[in-house]
């Protein structure tokens, strides 16, 4: 309601979900030092094991350990035990309130969803994975640990399996044939930009390898938080076009910042400088649109 009241009456509202499971994983790995129920686990599994022994709904921030998508939302119940009347209410409201819901599980698809939805050109949703871990931090579940996890995040496992089954409608409506192909020339045109805007084969690198202080993702947590660094010799333009693409979250808020006040000035800095570094990392969504991908990995 706070954004509708700022936003024109024909804005399309969109946002994603992304699997209980991975996401709870994820969140452990990123909130082990902030969250109070993760801080009295060992590991993972220690919490995966018994998440009530370390679990209180109102601790500060154990908002992080317990049905995350649930509370992004603003839903009611987010800490407590799974209601079905209140988890049919959080559904409805999310229907309410969103043109389109996504999953990260299936990005491409998502993409070429929304970029039909909103009439964009292809290079408007080509993306390149930010802000994801390196990948020997993250824990392998089992299938049980996954069950486990999805039951602990009823709400949120409610609020994923109902999007999900309207996500896959959508598919069909828009066609899987015309889907595959969209996919294609998506995953095309984001292998072409890896090869031209990318150094070190495309592959992501440590944060701490990046020497440009602009491209520096924000490290937070337990895990290396990776990026990239772009190929050298570049001109302005192209240059351009593919910083925009790998630059991190708070340094494109910084951009955002000064485009939209551009003759604010905090204590002598520039716009947008004033709020570096207080933001924190993402809590598993996903954004496309300025031809990058977020995603709490």
């Amino acid at each position: 309601p706070q954004v509708q009241k700022v936003m024109p009456v024909d804005t399309f509202y969109f946002s994603i979900l992304r699997d209980p499971a991975s996401l709870a994983e994820s969140a452990f790995s990123y909130y082990k030092s902030s969250c109070p129920a993760f801080q009295g686990s060992q590991a993972i599994d220690d919490f995966i094991a018994d998440p009530r022994r370390y679990y209180q709904p109102h601790l500060h921030n154990n908002h992080y350990a317990r049905n995350l998508l649930w509370f992004d939302f603003g839903l009611e119940g987010h800490g407590d035990e799974f209601s079905l009347p209140v988890a049919r209410r959080g559904v409805a409201s999310v229907e309410r309130s969103f043109h389109l819901v996504l999953l990260a599980e299936h990005f491409d698809e998502s993409l070429v969803l929304l970029r039909h939805a909103l009439c964009w050109a292809l290079d408007d949703v080509v993306s390149f994975p930010l802000n994801s871990r390196d990948g020997e931090a993250k824990a392998r579940l089992s299938p049980s640990q996954r069950r486990r996890l999805r039951e602990w995040n009823a709400l949120d496992w409610f609020l994923y399996s109902s999007f999900n089954r309207t996500f896959w409608d959508r598919v069909e409506a828009f066609g899987r044939d015309r889907m595959a192909r969209e996919l294609e020339e998506l995953r095309e045109r984001r292998r072409e930009l890896q090869g031209l805007c990318l150094s070190q084969g495309g592959i992501p690198v440590e944060g701490r390898k990046i020497t440009d202080r602009e491209l520096q993702p924000f490290q937070y947590g337990q895990a290396k938080i990776m990026g990239y660094m772009l190929r050298p010799g570049l001109d302005n333009s192209t240059r351009e076009t593919c910083l925009r693409m790998i630059i991190p979250e708070l340094q494109y808020k910084d951009l955002l910042d000064a485009k939209q006040f551009p003759k604010r000035d905090v204590g002598g800095r520039g716009a947008g400088e004033e709020q570096r570094g207080g933001s924190h990392p993402g809590t598993g969504r996903e954004v496309g649109g300025r031809g990058t991908q977020e995603t709490m990995g």
